[in-house]
Order: C-alpha cells, then structure tokens, then sequence
C-alpha cells in the first residue's frame, strides 16, 4: 500500500514533560516541519522530527522550543484555541497540552498504529486518523479514544481488491466545517464523509484512484483535495461529486501535492520539490507559483490558512513561508 514516508521517523518514550524553553531564530530552525496550526497572523505551532514541538509569537520570525518529551516526531497539530493542542505520531501516539505548549502530557489512543493526521473541532470534539483503516473519535478532550469502523462499500482499484481489505486503507487527512459535518481523504482515492460528529460514514466516490493525502472544505458544499501525481480535486456539493482540477507543473514533472486550503477569494496548495500553487478566485482556478531556485529540491508539508489569505507553510530542513493572499515570503534566505 501507498504510505506518506515523511512520517516514517522513530517511537515515543514516556516522559510528558518539556525541557527548559530554547529561542530560535527563524534561520536557526533547521529540524525538518510536517505541520503547523495558527492561531493568528503571529502565533502559531510547527511540529518536527525528534519529538519536537516549536511555538513562535511574532509570525515565524523566531520560535520557542516546547518538546513534548519524546524522541518520535509528530506529524500532526491541531489547536482549536491558544491553550489547548493535540499533536499525533507514530506508534498511536497522542500528546496533549492545557497551556498553549509550555507542558504535554500523553493521551491514550488505543491503538499501536501511525497517526497521519489529528484534528479537534472545539476542545472536546475531534478525530485522528492512520494507517490501516485508523480511524479514532473523542467527545471529551481525548481523555477516550474509540475506534469507528470504515463503511463496507469503499470502492478499491481492481488491481488491489483481491491482496487489500476495504477497511485497511491509509487514511491521511482530516476536514471539517462544523462539529457535525467531516471528510476524511486517504489512500487508493478514498474520500469518507459525516455528518454526524463521525459516529458514522459514507464513502464518495473522488473519480481518482491514486491516493490523496490533504483535503480541506470552506462549508458544508464546497472542498478540495490533493495526492500523487499533481492531484487537485474540486467539489461544490459537499462531496456528492468530484472534479479533477487542471493545473499547471514544472515542466516534465508530475509531483505530489500534500496539503490545500482556500479561505475567501484566496487558497494555497503544497507539495514535493518546492511545488506551490495559488488561487485568487476561490479555488475555481490555480497559479503555479515560481519559487527560488533552492527551494526546488525542498518539499513542502503543512499549511495554515487564516481568513483574507494569511497564513503559513512549512516544509523541509526548518522552512517556513509566509503567505499574504497570493504572495509569500520566505522566514529565512538560505532553504
């Protein structure tokens, strides 16, 4: 099966508490980022290999360190306020902090498999999802995680149907509009959707069969999703269809694209090699993006998209932009 190895990085020890505050520049940031969460156009977290959480206040210019006291890199952050934050990882790891990163502690998931994504929709209502058809649900905080069952009628492509069981499918991100209505997006193109909290799910039908690794939706009609082989889908009827968007590439190259969001008129979508595209009609078209020669060989993982188009992207070796509607700024000169 397809897995996204970024994640593939070492298991938690069990120690919950932070090592003693360290401030970075932005140049000085150098740990490879797979996710970040803002709150604003100044605050926000990134989390990165060795188990390391960073926290900045003043729009990734510098950033204070806030370890979680494990040795396995978390893959995904989710901050439905500046206090309360959720990071997952490998090995079902879930760490959970009360005070806005200063102090984690680890949350019991339930299960040994690799996190891929977590999201909370407010502080008590939310998901995570992995590998091999993981999919968790909490409505206290994640003081309980429990496992719900994928549908039965996931469409696989003939070519694994026989070796691959519908509910082991990867499943890489997470979308959400409301406490009631989710997406989830993984692998072999599948896209599930809720509209009950995630007690229970419905498989749409995407019309691709590569797999998807970011999904986002702006309400209850309107999404997008993205995977291997420069995959952008559209739909503007909550998932009931999905239309492949064209898009422009480096020449000769068909890269994965990793994460999408579209606020406003505004959205971003990221991936490998330095793959960046913008949209400045709502998502109804795209704009590759030139970037920097250096930044071609640096991949580009997890997007933050705050309202009127600011926000921002992390990737590779400690690189970080920062996005204004359809232009961005690099945190740092050398990538």
């Amino acid at each position: 099966m397809v897995k996204f190895t970024l994640c593939a990085i070492a298991a938690a020890l069990t120690c919950a508490h932070c090592t003693a505050a360290q401030t970075l520049s932005a140049a000085d940031l150098r740990q490879d980022l797979f996710a970040s969460c803002f709150i604003s156009e100044q605050e926000g977290w990134v989390v990165a290999d060795l188990g390391r959480t960073f926290h900045t206040v003043n729009g990734a210019r510098t950033w204070e360190r806030q370890d979680a006291g494990t040795k396995r890199a978390a893959v995904s952050i989710t901050c439905p306020d500046r206090d309360h934050l959720w990071a997952a990882g490998q090995v079902g790891q879930i760490w959970y902090s009360g005070d806005g990163g200063k102090a984690w502690q680890p949350q019991q998931s339930g299960v040994k498999r690799q996190l891929l994504d977590i999201a909370l929709v407010d502080v008590q209502h939310g998901l995570a999802v992995g590998d091999f058809g993981t999919l968790l649900r909490t409505e206290d905080g994640g003081k309980t995680w429990t496992k719900i069952a994928l549908p039965q009628d996931i469409k696989l492509p003939p070519e694994v149907v026989e070796v691959v069981e519908p509910g082991d499918v990867v499943l890489n991100s997470i979308a959400f509009t409301d406490p009631d209505h989710m997406w989830i997006a993984g692998e072999f193109g599948v896209i599930l959707a809720s509209s009950d909290g995630g007690l229970t799910w419905e498989s749409q039908d995407s019309s691709v069969e590569s797999t998807l690794f970011g999904i986002f939706f702006a309400d209850q009609q309107r999404g997008w999703a993205v995977g291997i082989e420069s995959t952008l889908l559209r739909t503007a009827d909550g998932g009931k269809t999905w239309e492949k968007q064209r898009i422009e590439t480096p020449w000769g190259f068909s890269l994965a694209l990793y994460d999408v969001a579209v606020r406003g008129a505004y959205g971003w979508a990221v991936g490998n090699s330095g793959l960046l595209l913008s949209s400045n009609d709502g998502g109804a078209t795209w704009n590759l993006v030139k970037v920097p020669v250096g930044m071609g060989s640096t991949w580009l993982r997890g997007l933050s998209l705050l309202p009127q188009g600011h926000g921002f992207v992390v990737g590779a070796s400690g690189l970080v932009l920062a996005t204004d509607r359809d232009k961005f700024t690099p945190s740092k000169e050398r990538f």
